[in-house]
This record gives C-alpha cells, structure tokens and sequence, in this order.
C-alpha cells in the first residue's frame, strides 16, 4: 500500500487521551510551560478513556471521616487480594500520601466534584470497614482538563492509532501509529515519551475491553513488566443483560434459598473471591441454579456507604442513572434476579518506578497499565479515576525534574521501515473470517474454568499449545472487509492479543502457588515460604520472552507477613 508518513517533534510526547493523560499534559504545563506537549489519541481527545465509561468518582482519604493512610495501606498490602505482599511498598507510601491533597489539586485545576450547600467537599465511605472516603465526579470531569491542555498550546493528534515505540542505542526516541481514517503513517519524535494506554483485557465484550497494543510495544522496547499474573477480576452481573451488580454478591442464593457466600466460605464484602466463584460453579453442576440475588437479604440502608449519591451537582449523575434503569431489560420489581459472573482478566503490568520510569530510558508509564506493576494494591475497586489523576500528577512532577536535560534522539530509520510494513501486513491476508471474529473466539477460550480459577500446569501448556496454533494459521484465516483503519487495527490487536496471552499464561505456570486473586487448582495455598517474589517478564537478547523471579525486599518494608524473619533468614 502507498501511504503517506507525517512526522511531528515534540518534548513530550503522551500516548493515551485519557483522563491520566490529560491531567499529566496540564500540570506539566502549569510546571514547564515553555515543554512542546504532543497527545497521541485513537478517539477524540476528552471522549475516550475510563473516564467517559465510569458512573461513581474517587477514593481520598479524609482525615474528617477518620481515615487513616496506615490502616489504608495495611489493609491494601495484607488484605486486598490485589496486594497480599506483592506490593512495591516503596511506590505504594509515595502514592498514598498524594491521597489527602490530589482531589483539592484537581478541584484546582478545574476538576469539578460534588460539593455541600455550604460549599465543603461532600465526601462518604463508599466501602463497608474500609479507612478511605470517596468523593463523585460531575458527568463531565474530563471537560475542564482537556480544555486547559489544548489552551496551553498542546498538539492533540486525535484518530490515530498507536503501534510501536521507536528505539535507538536502547532508548526510547518517538513513537509511530497510523491515522484511523486516512491510514496515513505517523511517526512522532520525543525527547520523552509517557504510555497511558489502559491496561490488557482480552476477556470482555463490554466497556473493559482493551487491546495489548500498548503492553506489545513497551516489551518489545524493552521494558519489564511486573506482576502479569496478579490481576483476574470476576464481576457480578444480571444474567439477561451482563450489567453489573456491584457490592451485592455476599446475598447470592441458589435455587434452595441457600447463602452461596456463606456456604462457601467466601469472606470479602468488597471482591467475588475464588472460593466463591468455585462454589457457585458447583452449585450449578449440582443442578442447584438458577443463581440469585437475594435483595431481600439486604439491609434498608447502607450505613456503611452513606451518601453515595450526595451533593448538590449530583442532579446529572441521578437522572442519568433513572434513565438507564428506565431502558435496561430487567424487572426492577422482581427481588431476586437471576444472576451470573463476568470474567475479566486484567494485564496492568507495566513496571515503574515511584516517578513514573519504565525501565528503559526516556519512557515512562501512568494510570491503570502500572497498577500490578509498581503500588499494586493500592488499587481500590473502582478507583480507575483516582488512579489514572493521582499518577498522572506523579509523573507531571517528577518529568518536571528532568525535561531540560533531555536530548531528542535519532530514528532508526531500518526499525522504522519495519513497523510501517508491520502495520499493512493484514492488507494482504485472503482468510475468512473478520480479526474481531477470532479475537471473541480467543476472548471465550480464556474464560473456560480449567484456563481461568481452576487452571493447573497441564491446561495451560494446552492453552498455550492452541495459542501457538492460532498464531501459526491466523493470517490464513482472516481478512480484512475494507483496508481501512478500523479493520488494520482489529488485525493488530489479534497479533498482539495472541503474543501477549501466551507470554501471561507462561508467567502463570511460573509463579506456583495461589496468592490473591491469583488461583491454581495444582497449587491452592498460598506459599510465602517460597513465593514472596516478583515474576519479572522483559524480551530476552535471543528476542524471546525472558521470565525470571526478583526477591521483594520485604525486610525493609512496613508491612510484613507472618514468619517473614525465618523466610529471610532462608534465603
């Protein structure tokens, strides 16, 4: 294909329009403002992104309420089971303490939250027993941001789609993508280059579906990924509309009235742990469904998420979600809807540092692709915003440090060359099938119980087994309608979809033990003994994937499992 390549040089250049972007693009204006800012967006800037797709706001700590940044941080490292000690503790107290001041920082840079009749910031205990507070969002958060990034004199590269990341002499100098409507090549030069990409979910068809082109490229330049294997997330959803059903999974009931939450021994209010999920999987075996929530069960009010709906500009977000109630199908009246279980599995591995540095130099990394990679637990369930703003405002600062020093690099022009044929390969591919065809065939594979909470060695050498197979034919098996840009992206995110899964379930049959949400059928305790590592993941010299373990150095950390001297004098 004949396609023409425009270049652009900037300083910063920012991968990913989101909402962690445009806060990092803003407040390092407000720092630099003499730094050329370049957003490279595949939608339109303020439209995409986690922030359009949330419905609640973000968690803060809020000494009023009694909230405590130790307790927070205990709970998040020894309870969470997106912690239990494979936090980076280091990154983890750097990212919590930004938890008292960041919503009044944002509200600052025009971020609108909800507020009292006497002007103070409203703000509730959105979790029952949890030392955090939350705060709600106007329906139109992103606005005030993305309107200060483009008035300070940023380039906003919308409908382009990011590839690859450019490299020279092991750095990162620029990225390259291509446009969504005219297919012409982009290629952007930057002293600095920060992903905010989202993370890897392979597993949905709904609003969390997000490919592996930014994971993809910052392996393949070079950088480690940390924590693959230690996200899985199961939602609770109606059965006849897959909408989900937050914070009511502990009254779920089968067909005989009987408490699947109790009868299985689950114990998180806030997470569908794996005992759980396995016993509501038995129940079903058993011929005990349909599955229901039992509303009945629930308390009338809610004491310990009081408010969640207060404020005086919550009027949008009340009659928005009247709206949507009024046109889901389901029987508001019925009690007890049947119900069943959303599988995501949630790659957001991308190791930093607490500034934000990648491992390679020159690039860096925010928002929800470096949760499992750096803090980890950290993350509360739902606080995607507060993730995306909170690190987006670390890296704004830290880069703040260090822009003046760097140095635009050369573009390999060879790995250039081989990234635009890259791109168009699919042009010329003669299968059947569409690629969005085989990424849904790949998407249920995965969530097949013996891949997913009852995985065991064997049946991941056998899923990786298929995932080869499909690599091997998948370009005899698919098409593209129209080279178009829609459809040279499907075909993109089916390459890096299949690379990036087979190299997870690698790091999968690597780590033996169950820790978290983390679940082996071969291995279902948790190890500490041998286990409080790091499973690293980068591209080894040969070009293949490189998986190695990384002692966590929990004898200087303050939080600290049970025995951990007699492990630390083992090893």
């Amino acid at each position: 294909m004949e396609n023409n390549t425009k270049t652009y040089i900037t300083d910063v250049l920012v991968v990913g329009g989101g909402l962690g972007g445009a806060v990092m693009a803003q407040k390092l204006h407000m720092l630099k403002p003499d730094v050329k800012i370049t957003i490279m967006e595949k939608g339109y800037f303020g439209y995409t992104g986690q922030t359009t797709k949330a419905g609640h706001g973000m968690c803060m700590l809020s000494p009023e309420a009694g909230d405590d940044i130790y307790e927070m941080m205990k709970e998040q490292v020894e309870m969470n089971p997106y912690g239990t000690y494979l936090n980076d503790q280091d990154y983890l107290v750097e990212y919590q303490k930004e938890q008292y001041t960041y919503i009044q920082e944002l509200e600052r840079m025009g971020g609108k939250f909800s507020h009292e009749p006497d002007g103070s910031l409203h703000h509730h205990h959105e979790f029952e027993g949890k030392k955090i507070s939350a705060v709600q969002i106007d329906v139109d958060f992103m606005t005030p941001f993305c309107k200060q990034v483009m008035a300070g004199g940023a380039q906003i590269l919308e409908r382009t789609y990011f590839t690859d990341l450019l490299t020279n002499d092991g750095k990162v100098v620029g990225a390259v993508g291509f446009n969504l409507d005219t297919t012409d090549i982009v290629v952007v030069r930057a002293k600095e280059v920060v992903l905010a990409t989202n993370e890897f979910n392979p597993s949905c068809r709904d609003m969390f579906y997000a490919p592996a082109t930014g994971y993809m490229a910052a392996y393949e330049a070079g950088a480690q990924l940390r924590n693959v294997e230690h996200l899985t997330e199961w939602d609770l959803v109606y059965r006849n509309t897959g909408n989900f059903l937050y914070g009511v999974h502990w009254v779920v009931s089968n067909s005989k009235g009987e408490n699947i939450f109790k009868k299985y021994n689950s114990h998180s209010l806030e997470e569908l742990d794996v005992n759980l999920i396995r016993g509501m999987a038995k129940e079903l075996e058993m011929g005990n469904g349909p599955l229901v929530a039992d509303f009945t069960q629930l308390p009338k009010t809610n004491e310990g998420a009081d408010g969640f709906f207060h404020g005086i500009e919550m009027k949008q977000r009340l009659d928005l979600d009247d709206f949507i109630r009024e046109h889901q199908d389901i029987d508001l009246s019925n009690p007890k809807p049947e119900v069943s279980v959303s599988y995501r599995v949630s790659i957001r591995s991308l190791r930093i540092d607490v500034e934000g540095k990648t491992t390679v130099p020159h690039l860096w990394g925010l928002g929800q692709m470096t949760t499992a990679g750096s803090a980890h637990g950290s993350w509360v369930h739902g606080d995607g915003l507060g993730v995306a703003s909170k690190t987006g405002l670390m890296t704004a600062k830290a880069m703040a440090k260090y822009i003046d020093d760097s140095e635009l690099g050369e573009i390999d022009e060879k790995q250039l060359e081989f990234f635009k044929n890259r791109i168009f390969e699919a042009a010329e591919y003669k299968g059947e099938f569409r690629p969005d065809h085989v990424i849904r065939h790949i998407s249920r594979l995965i969530k097949k119980p013996e891949y997913s909470f009852n995985k065991t060695e064997e049946t991941m050498t056998e899923l990786i087994a298929e995932l080869n197979e499909i690599r091997d034919q998948y370009k005899d098996m698919i098409h593209l309608p129209k080279v178009n840009g829609h459809y040279l992206a499907k075909a993109i995110e089916l390459r890096t979809m299949i690379d990036m899964l087979e190299m997870m379930f690698m790091v999968f049959k690597t780590r033996k033990e169950s820790r978290g949400c983390f679940s082996r059928l071969d291995y279902p305790e948790r190890d500490d003994k041998n286990w409080l590592k790091w499973v690293i993941l980068e591209k080894g010299e040969d070009g293949k994937p490189s998986i190695f373990t990384e002692r966590i150095p929990i004898e200087r950390y303050p939080f600290k499992p049970e025995g951990w001297e007699e492990i630390a004098m083992a090893e």
